[in-house]
């Protein structure tokens, strides 16, 4: 403790404070406050100093390390397996380190289970019973193949195979629906485009073939029919997350093995017949042990969580999207000498498939680049550029309607010391909290936008004129009703200063109004800070709300050639927002405003 003493009093005056700070409140009750030495033990009691950490360091590095440890084990019970002779004495010893392997997948599974306690731990128990089923199939196999190196088909395991694949699915399927819960439908479409292409080939290929009625054929089928449903998992599970824990790659690389043998299992069997102790035997083991080492891994508790994802299509997902998009096409040629019409009527219906999934696929990427435009990332309001397009299409609407428009500009107080004291991930937090708290203040067909930096504007059309002081307090009461979180542990007083203006009282053209609100959120600020100022003065004559043409047409004056006569300018263009000031990411700055 004398050695946390003196970081203490060493560190007693570093944290620099620059201008005035909001007031920091204390956290509710349950919150894990800041430790004395600014940091806790993850999941400890208040005030543990950091150094106490090392105390638990050993277990976790065993944790770390396990999973590793699991693989190289494995990897050498399969060197043994295949370094064994395949005749003799020695069939014994291949086919204990043949079911050894894949036992050794489920007991993996409820070891990382009671080791790790994932939620939902169901769904990692049914993976395991899973594993169980197809260990038991593999150890049925190798007793009835091993004595005489053959074996009947379909024979027993073959059914306990085909049923443990329900049961893998069931406890998959959650996982992969899990990690993106509000839906990623670019990776959703990419998904249903590679499983219509494996779909097309492996009927075309494994199923067709062995359709002759008895129960031979629907054993036969069955493999490539559950195949092609984890293979949509598999995709599933990898396509668009931009952070994949090790745990969900290594789930995805067992998944995409069985796929790989039960493949060649399928074509062994419509040639001279299965036989062991081949590649295909590897492939299996190979994923039995990755479904191992997941289970095993630390982050394994995190295979179901949600997960950030990106839609973004990069260029090895484009050349896989373009491969798969050619395979229908590509079958139909090979097929096009055989006479086979039904062969036919199935690839030209993977066609259709195919490019409708491809029509899909490029509608949303349309509408996805629409919303990147005029949305801003961080607080997911609309930007500057789509409130300024706003602001002269409602001041056209006005005009011909005789209402009243209103733009308001609000300023965060204070919003550079949060920065100082906290970083910049706090105010980016405090900003998102912010902005959420606006969206929560409008009325519904309001247009609210991040204007620039700690800036934001809120656009009311059908606004009445006595009715603006009031929308302005709600929006400053909303932002000041609770204190705004900036970190885990840290909540803020935050107030905020909003400028208002309204046409046509106080301005004749979209540009003199933002030039209004502008003035009024000055003076606001001037005033005190944490207040509503709205503006005051008539509006000059100017045709509402068409500028003046031509390029001497008169540009509103403002204090020192500030931000409001830049955005007059551009506003005044009404069309061509790509000119001279425009901001092309909707996100310009003026002067900083503390």
């Amino acid at each position: 403790m004398a050695a946390v003493n003196d970081f203490r009093r060493a560190n007693a005056d570093r944290r620099p404070v620059r201008g005035p700070s909001p007031p920091a409140v204390a956290c509710p009750p349950g919150d894990r406050p800041p430790s004395p030495v600014g940091l806790t033990l993850s999941g400890g009691p208040a005030g543990i100093p950091v150094a106490m950490a090392s105390l638990a360091r050993p277990a976790s590095m065993a944790a770390s390390w396990l999973w590793l440890g699991y693989l190289g084990a494995g990897a050498m019970v399969i060197g043994c397996y295949y370094a064994l002779p395949g005749e003799g004495g020695w069939v014994t010893g291949r086919a204990v380190a043949y079911c050894a392997t894949s036992a050794s997948a489920a007991v993996a599974v409820f070891v990382g289970l009671y080791r790790y306690r994932p939620r939902p731990w169901p769904l990692w128990a049914l993976i395991g019973l899973a594993q169980l089923i197809y260990a038991c199939a593999d150890a049925i196999f190798c007793v009835a193949y091993y004595p005489q190196a053959s074996t009947t088909f379909p024979g027993v395991h073959d059914l306990l195979y085909l049923a443990h694949y329900p049961v893998l699915v069931a406890g998959v399927l959650p996982i992969a629906r899990r990690r993106v819960p509000g839906g990623d439908l670019p990776s959703l479409l990419d998904g249903l485009l590679a499983a219509t292409a494996a779909a097309t080939l492996s009927y075309l290929n494994l199923i067709e073939p062995r359709l002759d009625g008895d129960l031979s054929t629907l054993v036969a089928v069955g493999y490539p029919v559950a195949d092609l449903v984890l293979f949509a998992i598999a995709v599933r599970l990898l396509l668009g997350l931009r952070r994949r824990p090790p745990a969900v790659a290594l789930l995805a690389a067992s998944l995409f093995a069985l796929l790989a043998a039960d493949t060649g299992y399928a074509i062994q069997l419509l040639g001279s017949g299965s036989s062991a102790g081949g590649p295909l035997d590897g492939i299996r083991l190979a994923g039995n042990l990755a479904l191992g080492a997941a289970a095993l891994h630390p982050t394994m508790t995190r295979v179901a969580d949600p997960a950030p994802h990106s839609a973004e299509l990069g260029r090895a997902r484009l050349y896989a999207l373009y491969l798969v998009g050619v395979v229908a096409p590509l079958t139909l040629a090979a097929n096009a000498g055989k006479a086979d019409t039904y062969m036919e009527l199935v690839t030209a219906g993977a066609m259709v498939v195919t490019m409708a999934l491809i029509m899909a696929r490029m509608r949303h990427a349309e509408v996805r680049q629409r919303w990147l435009a005029n949305t801003d990332v961080l607080t997911g309001l609309r930007t500057r550029r789509f409130l300024e397009t706003r602001l002269v299409l409602e001041a056209a609407r006005a005009r011909r309607g005789d209402a009243v428009l209103a733009l308001f500009l609000i300023d965060v107080d204070h919003f550079k010391s949060i920065n100082d004291r906290f970083g910049h991930p706090a105010g980016d937090r405090a900003l998102t909290e912010i902005a959420r708290r606006l969206r929560a203040a409008a009325r519904s067909g309001d247009v609210v936008a991040r204007y620039g930096g700690e800036e934001f504007a809120l656009l009311a059309a059908r606004t009445g004129q006595d009715d603006l002081r009031a929308v302005g307090e709600r929006l400053r009461a909303t932002v000041a009703a609770a204190p705004v979180p900036v970190t885990d542990v840290t909540a803020l007083a935050v107030t905020v200063s909003v400028g208002g203006a309204a046409a046509p009282a106080d301005a004749a053209s979209p540009a003199e109004l933002v030039d209004r609100a502008d003035r009024a959120l000055y003076a606001a600020k001037t005033a005190g800070r944490d207040r509503v100022v709205l503006s005051d003065h008539p509006a000059t004559p100017v045709n509402w709300p068409r500028p003046p043409d031509g390029p001497d047409a008169p540009v509103p004056t403002t204090r020192g050639g500030s931000r409001a006569a830049r955005d007059s300018s551009r506003i005044r263009e009404a069309g061509d927002l790509e000119g001279p000031g425009a901001d092309p990411g909707g996100r310009g700055r003026g002067p900083a405003r503390s």
